[in-house]
C-alpha cells in the first residue's frame, strides 16, 4: 500500500491540494518529489491514487488518477458511548475501535467518570482517528460527537437496539441471532454504573448485556463491544 494522506478539502474533478500537517508530512518527512504516487482519502468513504504535481512551502498539489468509493456494508451502524479512561489509554481506545469499524463515539459523562472530555481532549482524539484511518486503510472517519451525560443519552437515543454494558447482564453474543440496523452500546467507567444509573437505563429501554464473564477495563470493553456488534447483520 502506498502512503496515505487525509484530504480535508473537497477536491475538484481531477486535482487535490494537501495543506497543514498532511502537506508537511508528505513534503518534509516523506521527502516526496514531483511524480511520486500516494493515496488520498476524504474521510467520507472515497479514496484516490494521486500523483504529486507541485510542492510549495505550505501546500502540495496533486493530480487525481483513480477513484474508489466505499462499498455498502451489511453491518449495522455501531455507536459506542464510552466514559473515557485517563491519559494515553484514550488514544489506544480510539485507535482500536477505528480499526474495527465503529461508526461513532460518544464521550460519556457518568457519576463515576474519571476523565473530563474537554475540547482539547476531543481534538486530540480526532487527530488520532485520522492517523488510525491512514494506518488501517479505512476511508470513513470515526465520528466523535459532542460529549453527553448518561441521562441525556438515555432519554434521547433512537437506536433500534440500546445496550448498557454490565457484568451481570445477558451475554451480548445473543444479539447475533437477529438482524439489527443500528446499535448503541454504553460503556461505563471502571467503577461501573451506579445502581440508580442502571435503574434509569432499564426504565429507558436499555438492555443490560455483558461483554465477558470477567471485569474489563474501559478500552478492553470498547474493543469487545465493537467486535461483537461488528459481527451482526443489518436489516437491509
Amino acid at each position: 500500500m502506498s502512503h496515505r494522506f487525509f484530504l480535508s478539502q473537497t477536491p475538484t474533478e481531477d486535482t487535490a491540494r494537501l495543506e497543514g500537517d498532511e502537506a508537511r508530512h508528505l513534503a518534509r518527512v516523506m521527502r516526496a518529489k514531483t511524480g511520486d504516487t500516494v493515496e488520498l482519502f476524504d474521510g467520507q468513504g472515497t479514496s484516490w491514487t494521486a500523483t504529486v504535481q507541485a510542492i510549495q512551502r505550505n501546500h502540495v498539489s496533486l493530480r487525481l488518477d483513480q477513484k474508489q468509493s466505499e462499498t455498502i456494508s451489511n453491518k449495522p451502524i455501531i455507536t459506542l458511548a464510552v466514559a473515557l479512561p485517563k491519559g494515553d489509554r484514550q488514544k489506544w481506545l480510539i485507535e482500536k475501535i477505528t480499526e474495527l469499524g465503529t461508526d461513532s463515539l460518544v464521550p460519556l459523562t457518568t457519576t463515576r467518570s474519571v476523565a473530563e472530555p474537554t475540547a482539547a481532549a476531543i481534538s486530540r482524539l480526532q487527530r488520532g482517528v485520522i492517523e488510525s484511518c491512514k494506518q488501517s486503510g479505512r476511508n470513513r472517519l470515526l465520528e466523535i460527537t459532542q460529549p453527553q451525560s448518561l441521562h441525556n443519552l438515555l432519554t434521547t437515543s433512537s437506536a433500534s437496539l440500546r445496550i448498557l454494558a454490565c457484568p451481570d447482564g445477558t451475554p451480548m453474543q445473543s444479539i447475533l441471532l437477529k438482524p439489527i440496523d443500528n446499535i448503541l452500546i454504553a460503556i461505563g467507567p471502571e467503577g461501573g454504573f451506579t445502581d440508580e444509573e442502571i435503574r434509569t437505563a432499564n426504565a429507558s429501554g436499555f438492555a443490560q448485556m455483558s461483554l465477558c464473564q470477567n471485569i474489563l477495563r474501559i478500552e478492553t470493553a470498547a474493543i469487545a463491544a465493537a467486535v461483537i456488534a461488528g459481527q451482526c447483520k443489518n436489516t437491509c
